[in-house]
């Protein structure tokens, strides 16, 4: 047991545990609070990974109820970098910190270039409020993060202390919040403040993350997960090839240069955007986390949403899907559970083909563009005997129409004959109508009955009537019209063997042939008539094609210019004339 040792706050560093013990016993020396604690004078406390924590959950297990891990993922910085490394990379990082000696450094690549803060940090309010509350101040984890730059509670600037955030070697003191913050005034974030919203986005997805112990550490399923978004804002083929010069575009109109030196430094790489680019592609090397929530952001997800989408967000949904078998008694009903996707090999884009258990196999092109896309598809693969079977019993029923069968069966009327065909039906005959012959485009939907007698006299009469007026108004006009179109299906010998024929007025109206000749003067003398514009050397060129214009004839002269001969002349003549 250790005596005075403190109990920690929500969020506090473990540092700030350290300082504050410290700053209630005053040991001897740095090398003395080590050893008590953590086993060995020499131990090296960082500030972002500590290591031997181990031992020090062992020490004071009489006063803690929380084990190493729960030290590791509530009092230090592990847990936000924790789901941006690979597996083993972690498992090394996570066993260090809890018996490894020494500091632990976490290998990035050459293409890192952000600069860990020097020293550490807090927000003036926040450090008041605690002061009035708890009745001292204490380091937080949230402000000593990479790109963390701004207080989201109280909307105010992170300021800087004069204690240092680097490697702590024995010559380090622990310095307290209580003893190193200095009373201050806040400097509020402006609203005309570039970025304004990606800070505070940026603040609390890390805030989310600090309070994460269980996510996994997989590259490639983040990998998976931007391609899935990029693809579906247009920005990555199905392939996976990414329209760089859109993406840096959209980019850099989301997150100004301004913003991304605030953040993330003042590499070139990074005001680029090139070190986004290569979080798109296969990983190849480690990256700061602050790079991968700057894409979700960009992707429009939180990183709460982010690490909740699947690992490979499926393009058609999660099964079961929908039966569009129209026949079938579960028709949309979430039967399915065959779904097998493929890859189309021009323009890569996936291809699902859903079986039904009735026999009905549909295909769709996806991705879905959303939840009701489920209940369409792109082709029938196959219809499978329920639908072939109601389709020949509603086929041989010969008082049927066929936009009756069509509506039943759900394909297009003019498909009805080709799949009659297929199931070798015989030609269906209507008692009065044409023949439908299987395999043949039907261009005349008949009627299942036929006028009556009386019906036929009177459009008859009707019609001799209007063609023996004179003058016809508007609504005569279309009935004469309506009358003769009836006539001709439903009594085609009795209205051709008629003398008279239907008043149906042209509606293009008259063509009259043009006098090119007549055209040809006249526009001819207009040029004539046009003043001439002395040639300007150097800026102003005479051309035909100038004339033309300012004579206002542009549209009769230039499509018709090889129908006008004396204007061709004159144009010349002009031109010529202008130039000496």
């Amino acid at each position: 047991m250790v005596a005075g040792f403190p109990c920690p706050y929500e969020d506090e560093l473990l540092y700030s545990l350290l300082a504050r013990y410290c700053s209630r016993v005053r040991p001897f020396s740095k090398q003395s609070v080590n050893q008590q604690l953590f086993g060995s004078p020499t131990a090296l406390t960082s500030v972002h990974c500590p290591t031997r924590l181990q031992h020090l959950a062992l020490t004071l297990a009489d006063q803690w109820s929380l084990s190493t891990e729960q030290l590791i993922g509530l009092h230090t910085l592990y847990p936000y970098q924790q789901p941006f490394l690979d597996h083993e990379s972690a498992q090394a990082l996570m066993t260090r910190m809890t018996r490894g000696s020494g500091t632990t450094r976490i290998s990035i690549s050459r293409r890192d270039t952000v600069a860990v803060p020097e020293y550490l940090r807090y927000c003036p309010v926040c450090a008041s409020q605690e002061r009035q509350t708890l009745g001292e101040a204490y380091w937080h984890r949230l402000p000593q993060l990479i790109g963390v730059e701004v207080c989201a509670i109280h909307e105010v600037w992170l300021e800087n202390s004069s204690v240092s955030a680097r490697a702590l070697g024995a010559w380090h003191k622990f310095v307290s919040a209580e003893g190193a913050i200095l009373t201050c005034c806040p400097k509020p974030v402006s609203i005309q403040e570039p970025g304004r919203d990606a800070l505070f986005q940026l603040v609390r997805d890390a805030t989310w993350l600090l309070k994460q112990t269980s996510l996994p550490s997989d590259p490639i399923s983040l990998w998976k997960r931007y391609r899935f978004l990029l693809r579906e804002q247009g920005l990555c083929s199905y392939r996976g090839k990414l329209s760089i010069s859109k993406f840096l575009t959209r980019f850099h109109r989301m997150f100004p240069p301004t913003c991304l030196s605030q953040v993330a430094g003042t590499s070139r790489r990074v005001a680029s955007g090139t070190t986004f680019v290569a979080l798109s592609r296969k990983p190849k090397g480690r990256m700061p986390p602050l790079y991968h929530l700057i894409l979700m952001q960009f992707l429009g997800k939180t990183a709460e949403e982010f690490f909740h989408m699947p690992e490979e967000p499926a393009d058609f949904g999660s099964g079961p899907w929908p039966c569009l078998n129209k026949v079938a008694s579960h028709y949309r009903e979430q039967v399915v559970t065959k779904c097998a996707v493929e890859v189309q090999k021009d323009g890569g884009r996936p291809v699902a083909r859903f079986s039904c258990d009735c026999g009905f196999e549909y295909v769709r092109v996806g991705p879905d563009w959303g939840p009701l896309a489920q209940y369409t598809y792109t082709r029938v693969a196959q219809y499978g005997p329920l639908w072939d079977g109601t389709f020949k019993r509603l086929w041989s029923r010969s008082e049927l129409t066929l936009p009756f069968i069509s509506k039943e069966v759900g394909i297009a009327e003019k498909n009805l004959s080709l799949h009659a065909a297929r199931l070798n039906l015989p030609v269906w005959r209507r008692e009065h109508g044409r023949v439908a012959i299987p395999g043949r485009k039907r261009t005349w939907r008949g009627r299942s009955e036929r006028p009556t007698a009386s019906a036929i006299a009177s459009a008859r009469e009707s019609w001799k009537t209007l063609c023996h007026m004179s003058i016809l108004s508007g609504p005569e006009m279309r009935e004469e019209r309506r009358l003769y179109h009836w006539l001709f299906r439903h009594d085609h010998a009795w209205l051709i063997a008629q003398p008279h024929r239907p008043r149906i007025p042209s509606l293009a109206g008259s063509h009259t042939r043009v006098n090119w000749n007549e055209r040809d003067q006249f526009l001819a003398q207009v040029l004539e008539r046009q003043p001439s514009i002395p040639a300007l050397s150097g800026h102003h060129r005479i051309s035909v094609n100038k004339l033309i214009r300012q004579s206002g004839y542009r549209h009769l002269i230039q499509p018709n210019l090889h129908r006008l001969p004396m204007t061709r002349a004159t144009l010349k003549r002009k031109v010529a004339r202008c130039q000496e």
